[in-house]
């Protein structure tokens, strides 16, 4: 319930990705291989996750809006199509 998240706080993200397969890129030594790659999220200004996770739980979120982003990346950290942004407000 995103309202109720709001109110602890929280977020939760989730990604569906069809036709990519998620591979961790230190594991191909981010080596591009075409139909592989990962996900990057960044919260407002923050370093980016990258990650093969298609779940990602916020926790401690301060009051305001925050911008949540999300892309396809190779396994070399070029950006795949274009990002996704969502916007939470935090009371």
């Amino acid at each position: 319930d995103k309202d109720k998240n709001a109110q602890r706080m929280e977020a939760d993200v989730k990604v569906n990705v069809d036709g990519l397969k998620l591979v961790d890129p230190d594991a191909v030594h981010e080596h591009p291989i075409a139909g592989e790659g990962h996900i990057h999220y960044r919260i407002d200004d923050g370093p980016i996750i990258a990650t093969t996770t298609t779940k990602l739980d916020l926790h401690g979120l301060t009051s305001g809006t925050h911008r949540i982003t999300v892309t396809l990346a190779t396994n070399d950290h070029s950006q795949i199509g274009p990002a996704q942004t969502l916007t939470v407000n935090i009371p």
